[in-house]
């Protein structure tokens, strides 16, 4: 009897251990849940709630190179940035002269040189700092299609809508805002200005010539002699470029909108309509310093 009643607890504590092992070891009853695998997905898809979904195609990530590429067209132009300045540099040696300072002296046109000189100067220091702006430019563009190439290239684990639209998302306000600023500040600042003095000023240069060059000596004839050829060089390019920033800009923004869609997140459609809205209103406004602003 005795041997019985001890198999009989024996067992019994083997069927409780056996139940415990079945619970997981915490004897509450729960089951641990199981974990999903990550879901695989063709190139160009992400896993939106475990369904892979299309937002990139090759013809899209092309779509962002052909943007970079126009970044760069346009920052080329701005090589040429020493024809526009040619004209400033023209008056701002003749202002040197002893016999430009005489003719100044009885001319109300050539007493205003100096403030014409230092707008032309600002502006043509903002056309160089557009030109390095837009290699930066350039570069976000660069690191955003390097960014895009992996996901068509690495399909093997999706990544997930949500993360891939906020590092898209980031990827254009570091380019796009930035270079809204920089589109306007040239617009109203050096396009605007160069060409709304260039004419004045070549008139003033055409009379101080007459004047000048006849007792100034060789220096006077020196930057007498190519002024027309300088000034009509100069006007030749802003006539060309002014209306090239405002509408790579806007062509920027619209593609890249609308290439990306599903990528871009709702705060940063807010901030292109914001920075496109910046851009439009400079076109609009006088350039600073014209003297047109109320005071």
């Amino acid at each position: 009897m005795r041997i019985t009643g001890v198999l009989f607890i024996a067992l019994a504590l083997a069927a409780c251990k056996q139940k415990a092992g079945d619970t997981g070891g915490s004897g509450s009853g729960e089951t641990k849940p199981v974990e999903k695998a990550p879901i695989v997905c063709p190139a160009g898809q992400v896993d939106q709630g475990g369904t892979c979904v299309t937002v990139l195609t090759p013809q899209k990530v092309q779509a962002v190179a052909q943007q970079q590429s126009r970044i760069d067209e346009l920052a080329k132009l701005l090589d040429q940035v020493d024809v526009a300045a040619a004209p400033v540099e023209i008056l701002d040696g003749l202002r040197q002269l002893d016999q430009w300072k005489a003719f100044a002296a009885t001319n109300d046109k050539a007493k205003l040189a100096d403030d014409v000189v230092a707008t032309l100067n600002n502006a043509v220091k903002t056309l160089r700092a557009f030109k390095a702006n837009l290699g930066e430019v350039s570069g976000r563009l660069g690191n955003l299609k390097g960014e895009l190439d992996k996901l068509l290239a690495d399909p093997s684990v999706a990544r997930r809508l949500d993360d891939v639209r906020a590092q898209v998302s980031a990827e254009l306000k570091s380019a796009i805002e930035p270079f809204a600023a920089q589109t306007a500040d040239t617009l109203q600042n050096a396009l605007a200005p160069l060409l709304a003095k260039l004419d004045e000023v070549s008139g003033i240069v055409d009379i101080a010539c007459g004047t000048v060059k006849l007792s100034g000596g060789d220096q006077a004839k020196a930057l007498c002699k190519d002024a027309k050829t300088a000034f009509a060089k100069s006007e030749t390019f802003l006539a060309d470029f002014k209306a090239r920033p405002a509408a790579v800009f806007d062509d920027l923004t619209k593609t890249l909108e609308t290439e990306l869609d599903q990528l871009v997140d709702a705060g940063t459609k807010q901030l292109i309509d914001t920075a496109q809205a910046k851009v439009n209103e400079a076109l609009k406004l006088p350039p600073a310093g014209s003297g047109s602003a109320t005071p």
